[in-house]
């Protein structure tokens, strides 16, 4: 384009000349529109609707993004230089203001180029008409992509505000978690435009985690895919990190593979995000993905966490009121049938003592496990105990002679009462028979998640080494008894004991619950199944 010529007014109307004053303040004067011009980014074009010639400012090519001397003046020239979206909206502008000769205003984008920020130009014009006939348009155009942005933004954070308020609603009259999980998920793939959104549960051992919910997943795997919660998964990663995670490109990240999950969808661009419970343990995971390579900003950054902070209260209020539930039931339970509970286990002591004193000494020390394990949970508010406390409390008059291992993990109330109890008389027979009743005797006890087609479970392994030989067959006493009741009928688990030369060796498995997720569950008592009085 080539700028409109500018002269200087030398004369007035008598033809004497202009004072000084006039002259001077004129020329600065076009200089400064100019410059103004080009300093805001504005434009000025005249289109002689007549001739069809264009005539405009030589900034205006710099505002559409084009080359320097690519714009060859024609109207179908700017018409491939509006966004496909918004070219009829800007015709159609034109064209009314072509026929009934009045002003217009609109708002375009530039078409979409790889690589380049996304560029809004707003155009003002009007037409000049002489006998009802539009002889010229003109107008100017700016470079508003600035502006744009900041309305978009506040227009974006009061939406998203108003849609993390509604589920926030929604979620005190919604009964069923998997549907509000599932309702939180498509709303966010609405939100930020993206094909695939995961609601990630974190298991027990911290190992994995579970699809608990989702869109735009391939069917069948919402409910029963698995992801691993190493370091070169996406939401592993995050979980290490212990901040949002932002992946422009999974083809060429470098931080971490990404799962199988991801890749076999076309995952190219994501967010991940953590939800934290109250007690500041991590729940889950909450992310976002899309087909498309995309760059992800705080504004998305900032609404995916506030939708996974209510995520977390959604949870743990649902786990509120299954503990309170919970709690009452087991109340009921429980005080119906404490005594009978003590009356069994001193019978059955009773049944394998020698005497007063060792009768009184097996009964209050089984009745002591119980107790401890009683006052870890319920001091802990009836929520899931430490794995690790627990083993604690129960083998702390063994001190070093005991090596742990395993993941910091967490047990339901149920599992907790019941693997108090068959902790404790793994170790009574140890301290009497076993490792822990010879001076030199030691105990590996280690434990791990894994995960079958029935969900995770628990692995305990009891090694016992350094004690004395292994005692010859002989029926199992009530200590035996009482383990194997616990992990197999009270707990559905599984046992295995074999007496190896260094010792004996046990096996245990237990299936676990998702203790930090809401699920309902019957309740049950640490002496069901226990051998008839």
């Amino acid at each position: 384009m080539a700028e409109r010529k500018r002269t200087s007014r030398k004369s007035t109307k008598a033809g004497k000349p202009a004072p000084a004053l006039q002259r001077s303040a004129l020329i600065p004067s076009a200089i400064g529109v100019r410059d103004a011009l080009e300093t805001g980014k504005v434009g000025v074009w005249v289109w002689d609707v007549e001739k069809n010639t264009n005539s405009w400012s030589v900034n205006l090519e710099e505002i559409h993004g084009l080359p320097a001397g690519t714009f060859d003046g024609s109207f179908s020239f700017f018409q491939r230089d509006i966004h496909p979206d918004d070219r009829d909206a800007v015709m159609s502008a034109i064209q009314r203001s072509l026929q009934e000769g009045g002003p217009y205003q609109v708002r375009y984008r530039l078409p979409p180029k790889d690589g380049v920020e996304e560029r809004w130009i707003e155009a003002k014009g009007g037409a000049q008409q002489s006998r009802g006939v539009t002889k010229k348009m003109l107008g100017v155009c700016q470079d508003v992509t600035d502006r744009v942005k900041v309305e978009y933004e506040l227009l974006s954070r009061a939406r998203q505000q108003e849609l993390v308020a509604r589920l926030g609603s929604e979620a005190l009259t919604d009964s069923d978690l998997s549907a509000f999980l599932n309702k939180a998920a498509q709303r966010v793939a609405q939100e930020l435009n993206v094909e695939l959104v995961k609601v990630l549960e974190l298991l027990p051992g911290d190992r994995e985690f579970f699809l608990r919910a989702g869109t735009g997943w391939s069917p069948g795997l919402v409910g029963k895919a698995h992801v691993p919660a190493d370091l070169q998964s996406q939401a592993g990663y995050t979980l290490s990190n212990g901040t949002p995670v932002i992946v422009d490109d999974l083809r060429v990240e470098t931080r971490f593979t990404g799962p199988p999950l991801l890749h076999d969808h076309g995952v190219v661009s994501g967010l991940s995000v953590i939800i934290y419970g109250r007690d500041g343990r991590p729940l889950g995971v909450l992310g976002a993905h899309t087909i498309k390579r995309r760059r992800f900003g705080e504004r998305d950054v900032s609404f995916l966490g506030s939708v996974a902070n209510v995520i977390a209260g959604v949870i743990e209020q649902r786990l509120s009121d299954s503990r309170q539930n919970l709690l009452i039931r087991e109340l009921r339970h429980r005080s119906g049938n404490l005594f009978s509970q003590l009356l069994a286990l001193f019978s059955q002591s009773a049944r394998t003592s020698t005497s007063i004193q060792d009768l009184a000494t097996k009964f209050e020390a089984r009745v002591m496990a119980l107790a401890n394990a009683h006052k870890l949970i319920t001091e802990g508010g009836w929520q899931a105990t430490s794995l690790q406390q627990i083993l604690n409390v129960l083998l702390a008059p063994f001190g070093e002679r005991i090596n742990f291992e395993g993941p910091d993990l967490y047990l339901d109330p149920d599992p907790a009462f019941g693997l108090s109890a068959a902790i404790h008389e793994l170790a009574t027979n140890a301290s009497k028979y076993g490792a822990l009743s010879a001076v030199d005797g030691h105990l590996d006890l280690s434990w791990s998640v894994a995960r079958s087609e029935q969900g995770p479970f628990l692995k305990i392994d009891w090694r016992e080494r350094g004690g004395p030989p292994p005692p010859d067959q002989r029926p199992p006493g009530f200590g035996s008894k009482l383990i194997k009741a616990v992990i197999e009928r009270q707990l559905n688990g599984k046992i295995e004991q074999v007496f190896s030369v260094e010792g004996l060796q046990t096996d245990i498995s237990i299936p676990l619950g998702h203790e930090r997720w809401p699920q309902n569950r019957p309740v049950t008592d640490v002496l069901d199944g226990l051998p008839p009085i």
